[in-house]
């Protein structure tokens, strides 16, 4: 459901169209929400369903036609009151298939595991640099809203840049145990 909030919440903001808010999720929520094309596409047509966007069909002569989404006064309603009732869920807890991997890494030879580290210390590096561009997006998508608003997208960056930067120096200090580490 936090998909359609996420929607929502853009649409918030002014008419975007499909492709609009798929690019709108990678460049700023991307980092801890990663939403699929497709199901952009699928919640965009439950949302419209329930009444709390409408879409407008643009005719292009030069290239498909598009549809643009706007939210409704339903949908704006619908999004405060999700706004309103607070985190919803424990902002503590999260999945990670990688972190169950390392709890169990005991099972396979240190070097093993400090290879599989590299690759996400190397993963890591290259997603820090890739949130390079964000400030750019805040300033492109942020140019015709109020600083207050900009702002708190700003929070979520520092989040994301202070969170990637642990996942490295925390790769780092397990990478060097295990180097230290004598093989059973």
């Amino acid at each position: 459901m936090s998909l359609s909030f996420g929607i929502l919440g853009f649409l918030n903001y002014g008419p975007m169209s499909g492709y609009d808010l798929i690019k709108a999720f990678e460049s700023s929520l991307q980092f801890f929400w990663h939403a699929q094309s497709s199901h952009i596409y699928l919640e965009l047509k439950k949302l419209e369903k329930k009444g709390y966007i409408s879409g407008e069909t643009i005719v292009q002569s030069d290239r498909p036609n598009k549809k643009i989404f706007s939210i409704t006064e339903t949908g704006k309603q619908a999004f405060m009151s999700w706004l309103a009732e607070g985190a919803g869920e424990d902002a503590t807890q999260f999945k990670s298939a990688f972190l169950m991997k390392v709890f169990f890494g005991g099972n396979m030879p240190p070097a093993q595991s400090a290879a599989m580290l590299r690759k996400f210390k190397k993963d890591c590096e290259t997603y820090l640099e890739k949130m390079g561009s964000t400030p750019e997006s805040i300033e492109n998508y942020g140019s015709n809203k109020e600083n207050y608003q900009t702002m708190y997208w700003q929070f979520t960056v520092d989040f994301g840049y202070g969170f990637i930067k642990n996942c490295i120096e925390w790769a780092d200090r397990c990478i060097e145990k295990l180097e230290n580490c004598k093989e059973p």
